[in-house]
């Protein structure tokens, strides 16, 4: 996903790098890549052009490799998974573009100027000829309308958190005292000057704390917001957007099919149709070998399998994106739109939850399950991070005798002798954990969970006996299912690192509702003026890392590269961060048939 300001749900197989390139291309090769524990250098492709003379149009077939349907919501503004994203990143475009350094550029569809001092930005459309998809002209309205319509107290997303009520005027607004939000003064039909209440490093940052999305107010303006995920112009082919395609028809959960935005402000894309399919992890393999697709990103637990295939290449990149154990501490508070925190929740002592993270031998599950090409990490700020990623934290390296120290240490122990723990007060202690479906190497990795946890004592059962589709797993998380008391999910993180969307206080991507003094602190320090000074940066992201670490209220557990197959009809294609040269509207084939 290129242009996300987001976290996003993890949903699709996890895919990580090992393998170059073979057959005949010319690519580029080497990364280093490192874990809490060890360092390796892995050589693979990060781009290729494959021979052969494009031909004039063709369909192009991508696999969106998941074991669960999508959803089908695909604007920015609403979607929460990779499978809707994936989607919803060809037919929608956000405002800004960035480079290789995750910055904001001032192409793409608009320019952002920044006046810290006077704390404001100023973002201008870069063309006053930008149609949408429908034709209708675009003009800076729509951008005030996305901005507005996340704080209003109807919208039924996610968006609304700290970032949108840092514009001045946004929380009266949302709380019904203004008609509109103040801080979005309008200078002319393509300028918005934006008063913010503090300025943050973020706002520089792809998927950082400046609003990005864009709606067609003259759909939008019509329809209640309550009511806009039922509506066909969400979730149907009605959808207007900016993106490179158009929805031409949709199979619920299944596949779309996409042809070109005639109107779209980079130029027409080169082939007749894209063709977008969920594809099972366990069936990918053979698809891509019998030719049925020409991209989809790779299930790095099935590297064996598909190592060999020739009429694809592998191209490789670092994974904006990691597994993680939760703990469910509290409940969100949708009337006052906050995460609260409940001290006496059944994970609260921070001993347990940290015994949980030594008890997992994450390393050995990385080359055991997933050929080597997933590895633990010592922070929750992933080493994709790279300027303030702190390879000096301490991790939750696997030893099981410091986890059982810790269970005595904080009175779980075993009074009857049957080898399983009690609680502090000697009565039955069994902890649900909830996990989501995704391939063989996941429902192995969970059971060795439960063995691991075992191991130490603690008597760890699967919530519903099985793992959970994953848009009811979400569901249920989000929902705070009080039977969960702990949860595997996963994160694609977006390219801003601040903290504060997944774990701030109205968060409600926060599931583990874990909200204290001393955390919500650190993320004000920051999002402060303080931390545009790039050595206080990562003095702040250290403090925050090191609280995370000791706190345990989430601790990741698997980190990588991702994996992408390519036919070789495909002509040119790339994964280089910040890149627009194998945008798909670009992409052309060599042939009308894929390579076998």
């Amino acid at each position: 996903m290129k242009k996300k300001n987001m976290m996003i749900l993890f949903s699709a197989t996890t895919a990580l790098t090992l393998a170059a390139c073979g057959g005949n291309n010319n690519s580029s090769t080497t990364t280093t890549t490192s874990s809490a524990t060890n360092t390796t250098q892995t050589k693979f492709a990060s781009e290729v052009t494959h021979d052969g003379t494009p031909i004039k149009g063709g369909t192009l077939k991508y696999a969106i490799v998941s074991a669960s349907p999508f959803s089908g919501i695909f604007p920015d503004e609403l979607s929460q998974v990779t499978t809707d994203s994936t989607i919803g990143g060809l037919i929608d475009e956000g405002m800004f573009e960035y480079d290789e350094n995750r910055k904001l550029t001032n192409t793409g569809l608009a320019s952002v100027k920044f006046d810290v001092e006077n704390k404001t930005a100023t973002v201008s459309l870069n063309s006053k000829e930008y149609k949408w998809s429908d034709g209708q002209p675009v003009t800076i309205d729509d951008y005030i309308f996305a901005y507005q319509s996340i704080g209003d107290k109807d919208y039924t997303g996610i968006r609304y958190d700290e970032d949108y009520k840092n514009v001045v005027g946004m929380e009266e607004y949302h709380e019904g005292k203004a008609t509109s939000v103040s801080g979005l003064q309008k200078v002319d039909d393509y300028t918005v000057k934006i008063q913010f209440k503090e300025m943050s490093p973020s706002m520089q940052l792809a998927g950082g704390s400046l609003c990005n999305y864009i709606m067609p107010k003259h759909i939008f303006k019509d329809i209640p917001i309550a009511e806009w995920e039922q509506s066909d112009y969400v979730r149907g082919t009605k959808f207007v957007g900016l993106g490179q395609f158009k929805l031409q028809s949709i199979t619920p959960g299944e596949s779309v099919t996409l042809v070109p935005n005639e109107h779209y402000y980079k130029g027409v894309a080169k082939v007749d149709k894209v063709v977008m399919e969920v594809v099972s992890p366990a069936n990918i393999v053979s698809e891509m070998k019998a030719g049925n697709y020409d991209i989809a990103e790779m299930p790095n637990s099935q590297y064996e399998a598909f190592k060999g295939l020739t009429n694809v290449t592998f191209l490789g990149k670092l994974a904006s994106a990691y597994e993680y154990i939760g703990f469910h501490l509290g409940k969100y508070d949708a009337a006052a739109g906050k995460n609260v925190t409940d001290p006496n929740a059944k994970m609260s002592d921070a001993k347990l939850r940290q015994a949980m993270a030594y008890a997992l031998d994450i390393e050995a599950a990385g080359q055991n399950l997933y050929n080597g090409l997933q590895h633990s990490t010592n922070s929750i700020i992933i080493p994709f991070f790279k300027d303030v990623y702190n390879k000096e934290q301490e991790g939750f390296t696997y030893n099981p005798e410091k986890a059982k120290q810790l269970l005595d240490e904080a009175g779980y122990k075993d009074v009857d002798g049957d080898g399983l723990r009690e609680n502090k007060d000697g009565s039955k202690l069994q902890i649900n954990f909830a996990a989501r479906t995704r391939d063989d190497a996941n429902e192995s990795l969970v059971q060795q969970y439960l063995n691991w946890w075992k191991e130490i004592g603690l008597d760890v059962k699967l919530y519903t006996g099985r793992t959970i589709e994953l848009n009811s797993f979400y569901d249920k998380v989000q929902a705070d299912d009080p039977e969960i008391d702990v949860f595997a999910g996963g994160w694609s993180t977006g390219y801003d690192p601040n903290p504060e969307g997944l774990f701030g206080e109205s968060a409600k991507f926060n599931f583990e509702r874990y909200v204290d003094a001393e955390g919500t602190a650190i993320m004000k320090k920051i999002a402060s003026t303080d931390a545009f000074d790039s050595a206080k940066n990562v003095e702040f992201y250290k403090e925050w890392q090191k609280y995370v670490h000791d706190k345990a209220f989430i601790f990741p557990t698997l980190v990588g590269e991702s994996i992408t197959a390519v036919n070789k009809r495909v002509k040119y294609y790339d994964v280089n961060l910040g890149s627009r040269k194998s945008d798909l509207y670009q992409i052309e084939l060599t042939s009308d048939a894929a390579a076998k």
